[in-house]
């Protein structure tokens, strides 16, 4: 998991063993070691492994490693860890899962591609059906695993 330091401003931090219900609404990043349940939005979300994040998400990129769910929206970059698990509707840019990753429920990708920045073909949300989903979910495609590594790459060199 990506080094957290606490002294870094526009950052939300959920300890292990604390329950937050309610809104939270973070400049930058939001770190979940606990449990939040409502809405969360943000611009880089990470779960710990024991972390939760239930209800409404809106983020432009999540790394996860624990489990989320209910209504997801990443917009760009979607890392689910082997430890992670992501429920519920759920719609992303990119997507990045590593071997024994969970990912059940609806889901949808918004078009974005990195690659497309410069030149958009096809920015309209396109459904995935279950069977569709499967082969992307285990990222059989090189170049796109490539590309998403290296967006969290240059992600984490901010923080």
């Amino acid at each position: 998991m990506p080094n957290f330091r606490p002294e870094e401003k526009n950052v939300v931090y959920v300890g292990e063993g604390v329950t937050l219900t309610g809104v939270v609404h973070a400049q930058d990043v939001v770190v979940i070691d606990g449990t939040v349940e409502g809405e969360i939005t943000c611009d880089q979300l990470i779960v710990g492994p024991g972390g939760v994040a239930q209800g409404t998400i809106a983020v432009v990129d999540a790394d996860i490693y624990g489990k989320i769910g209910t209504e997801v929206s990443v917009k760009q970059l979607l890392v689910v860890r082997s430890t992670g698990r992501v429920e519920g509707r759920w719609g992303y840019g990119e997507i990045e899962v590593e071997k024994g990753a969970v990912l059940s429920g609806e889901a949808e990708s918004t078009g974005f591609r990195a690659s497309d920045q410069k030149n958009p073909r096809d920015s309209a949300p396109r459904s995935a059906s279950p069977s569709e989903e499967k082969p992307s979910a285990q990222v059989s495609n090189e170049r796109a695993a490539s590309v998403a590594s290296r967006t969290l790459r240059d992600r984490k060199k901010l923080l």
